[in-house]
């Protein structure tokens, strides 16, 4: 893609978000308290909390682990030895963290996010299996952050929600047929 087509693309999907409606809005304490839970959680280790996330969707939904060619069959030994896998569990902790630190302006990841999701058809992952990573990621947040509230879990519920219904847009939009 030239450089020209992908800035149109990024401006694109900013405004489209921008106008849409359905733009995301938190309290500056919800974005404080998201914030300091996801560091807190992550720890400056992206690769084991990403694997972690990652053991836990497969223990929880099966059937994921099975869209992933080189963790077919593979125990959890097995994965964390796997470049593929610590380098894919670590860009997907690294977009979330990205989404986290621009809370502010949530359009600026809007375009990135969809182009993941894009990305995604050619794996062929189901639109619905993106919430379970959410899912997977609050269960052990819960159990891993000290003062863990049901506040937390609302607010990291309803950012997930937001991260998959722009992967899900991305590919509806970008996504091979």
């Amino acid at each position: 893609m030239e450089v020209c087509e992908a800035m149109f693309i990024e401006l694109f999907e900013r405004v489209k978000y921008m106008e849409s409606g359905q733009k995301l809005n938190f309290t500056g304490n919800e974005k404080m308290m998201l914030k300091l839970s996801f560091n807190a959680w992550v720890g400056g280790d992206m690769a084991a909390k990403g694997f972690e996330m990652f053991l836990k969707m497969f223990q929880n939904n099966p059937e994921t682990q099975k869209l992933f060619d080189f963790a077919k069959g593979s125990s959890a030994a097995q994965l964390q030895n796997s470049s593929r896998m610590l380098f894919h569990v670590t860009r997907v902790v690294k977009n979330i963290h990205t989404v986290v630190h621009n809370l502010d302006k949530l359009e600026n990841v809007v375009p990135t996010l969809r182009e993941v999701g894009g990305r995604h058809c050619g794996f062929g992952v189901p639109s619905n299996y993106f919430p379970y990573l959410g899912v997977a990621m609050r269960q052990l947040m819960a159990q891993q952050v000290k003062n863990w509230t049901s506040k937390h879990d609302a607010l990291w519920n309803t950012l997930y929600t937001w991260i998959a219904q722009q992967l899900v847009e991305g590919q509806n939009t970008y996504g091979k047929k």
